[in-house]
């Protein structure tokens, strides 16, 4: 969509995704591109409402992955602007593993340092002399940088996972009833072959 364009969505509406669930109006909503990652949902008087963070709504500006429901139906404009059919469940999987480790190398080297803080300690306070007034302060500026690195990186670690894993809601669903498959390896989804949630074969 380009910024300005608005489309129908629904069970008849405009959006590539198909959506068959009874829950949701033939024109249920309308949806507005208003910038680069905001759009506009408003209601158009359907019967079972449009709710985001459980409000029901008759206008509201959402990010693209933002969750909503249409009715009954849980979405989001990133899943309503794509065709499911033709989304690759196994490179979805492969990107969230991906970016999962590189957060977890990431830490875990942050833990090393912090592990190697006290033989730092040691070295600097033996390079600057045998005064102790100015070894503890070395001990107490080094630890206390190496306290806030830890922390920072664990905050932005958190953010970033769960970002990842709400992104995962919306991305990493079944192409038939629409509905997350869970943090299941794509390996063992595909062993299995069907959804575990209609029944329907996996590809």
């Amino acid at each position: 969509m380009e910024i300005g364009q608005t489309i129908t969505i629904g069970r008849m509406g405009q959006q590539p995704m198909h959506i068959a669930d009874t829950s949701v109006d033939p024109q249920h909503a309308k949806l507005t591109r208003t910038g680069t990652d905001t759009y506009q949902i408003e209601d158009l008087d359907s019967t079972r409402g449009t709710f985001v963070f459980g409000m029901r709504i008759k206008r509201k500006t959402v990010k693209t992955d933002t969750p909503f429901f249409l009715g009954q139906h849980k979405t989001s404009v990133r899943q309503l602007l794509t065709d499911l059919s033709t989304i690759d469940l196994g490179q979805i999987w492969a990107n969230y593993e991906n970016e999962k480790k590189k957060w977890d190398r990431y830490s875990t080297m942050v833990n090393s340092i912090r592990m190697l803080t006290p033989i730092i300690t040691m070295l600097l306070a033996q390079t600057v002399g045998q005064d102790w007034m100015i070894s503890i302060i070395v001990l107490a500026v080094v630890i206390a940088i190496a306290v806030v690195a830890g922390e920072k990186v664990l905050e932005k670690k958190t953010l970033a996972i769960s970002a990842l894993n709400a992104s995962m809601q919306t991305t990493y669903v079944c192409p038939h009833c629409h509905k997350f498959l869970g943090l299941t390896p794509y390996e063992v989804l595909k062993a299995n072959r069907y959804c575990p949630g209609c029944g329907v074969p996996l590809k």
